[in-house]
């Protein structure tokens, strides 16, 4: 019997998750869309979703990443303020970019860190959180499950996926958030696209 074989697999419609190999790379809770819609409405979750950059940081940008956290960790705050220990939130589940500084954000503030990502980031270092919903195996087949999930948005830089998700998330009628000047889809959405959002407008210092 090979190691595909010996491993303990769960099915998901037609998919197959293999547990194993997510319970080696992160010490999250497993959790099935089903499953974490159920236990928000059981908990009451308010799910912000923050999206953006996934890789390193590099060129310009990578000069002001400092930046982009203090901007990042204001809108947790903020939310927290407003949400208490209902507050989750939620995005990519690596441990790069935009994500790397939401998880961080996240691990000293004391807020509660979810990931809802593609089978495939279990290649990937993963970021600390308490639960992960893998959905599919390709980026991007999360992300239904992530719109239909998350009760606001943050979006700070990021590529097309990240700009899909927002106009998605729009379309439902979810709070968003808009933090520009860091280039990336953030920076190049139109004018209809921003129409129901809040930008938050950043500008380097001389």
């Amino acid at each position: 019997m090979g190691r595909r074989d010996t491993r303990r697999k769960r099915k998901r419609g037609g998919e197959v998750i293999d547990v194993e190999r997510w319970r080696a790379a992160t010490d999250a809770e497993l959790l099935t869309p089903d499953a974490l819609a159920s236990r928000k409405a059981a908990s009451g979750w308010h799910l912000l979703g923050v999206v953006g950059f996934a890789g390193r940081w590099r060129g310009p940008v990578a000069r002001h990443k400092e930046d982009a956290r203090r901007l990042l960790t204001a809108e947790l705050e903020a939310a927290r303020a407003r949400h208490g220990d209902a507050l989750v939130v939620v995005s990519g589940a690596t441990d790069a970019g935009v994500l790397n500084l939401t998880y961080a954000a996240c691990a000293r503030l004391g807020i509660t860190a979810m990931g809802i990502t593609a089978g495939q980031a279990v290649e990937l270092t993963l970021a600390p959180m308490r639960y992960v919903v893998p959905v599919g195996w390709r980026f991007g087949d999360e992300s239904g499950v992530f719109v239909r999930s998350i009760d606001g948005l943050v979006m700070l830089g990021g590529g097309e996926q990240s700009r899909r998700e927002l106009i998605a998330a729009s379309r439902r009628g979810v709070p968003i958030t808009v933090i520009q000047g860091f280039g990336g889809s953030a920076d190049a959405l139109t004018i209809e696209e921003l129409a129901d959002a809040r930008v938050v407008r950043w500008t380097p210092q001389a």
